[in-house]
C-alpha cells in the first residue's frame, strides 16, 4: 500500500480494495452497458397508477438502474432503495430464493451505499404495499469509491456549495 493510500479514510480504502477484488475476479466494476427497460420514474408512474394491493405480483419483468441510497440485510433477504437523478425511488428486494446463494453472497460483499446497481426482476409490492422489484439478477453499474455523507455527518454549508452534485444527490429540496 502506498503512502497516499494509507492516508485515505478507512471506507475509501475498503471500497478501493473491493474494486481491485472485482477486477481480479474478472467482474467489471464499471461495465460498458447495462440493460434498462424503464427508468425509476417511469416505473413509479406506471405502477402507482394501478394502485396495487400489498403483497401483489404483477408478472412484469423490468430492468432498472439506480444509486443505492439505503441497504438493509436481513439474512436471506436484502432490501436496497434505488434513486435516480430526478429523485424517483424504488425498493429492490434481493432474495436468496430468487438470485441464489452465490449471487446473494456477492451482493452482500460487493454493494455499498452510493453504488449504481442494475437490477432485473419482477415488479411486486411488499407486505407493506411498497412498490418493489423482486430481483432475479443484479450487477454493479458503477462502484462508488467515496462514501455518501449521512445524517450523522451531513455536509457543511461550504461543502454543499463546493460539492453541488453531492448536495443534489442527497437533498431533494436542493434540486
Amino acid at each position: 500500500m502506498t503512502e497516499a493510500e494509507e492516508s485515505l479514510p478507512e471506507q475509501m480504502r475498503v471500497r478501493r480494495a473491493k474494486r481491485v477484488r472485482l477486477i481480479a475476479e474478472g467482474r467489471a466494476p464499471y461495465p460498458i452497458n447495462v440493460p434498462v427497460t424503464h427508468t425509476l420514474a417511469e416505473l413509479r408512474e406506471l405502477y402507482d397508477a394501478r394502485r396495487l394491493e400489498p403483497d401483489a405480483r404483477t408478472g412484469d419483468v423490468v430492468s432498472v438502474v439506480g444509486r443505492a441510497i439505503f441497504l438493509r440485510n436481513t439474512g436471506k433477504l436484502c432490501f436496497v432503495r434505488l434513486r435516480e437523478g430526478a429523485g424517483a425511488e424504488v425498493q429492490v428486494m434481493v432474495s436468496q430464493a430468487d438470485v441464489g446463494d452465490q449471487s446473494l453472497a456477492d451482493f452482500k460483499a460487493d454493494v455499498d451505499l452510493g453504488d449504481l446497481l442494475a437490477v432485473t426482476g419482477e415488479v411486486v409490492t411488499s407486505r407493506r404495499g411498497e412498490l418493489s422489484v423482486q430481483a432475479t439478477a443484479w450487477s454493479l453499474a458503477a462502484k462508488a469509491l467515496r462514501p455518501l455523507p449521512n445524517e450523522h455527518r451531513p455536509l457543511s454549508d461550504e461543502a454543499r456549495v463546493r460539492l453541488r452534485y453531492v448536495d443534489m444527490l442527497l437533498r431533494p429540496d436542493a434540486r
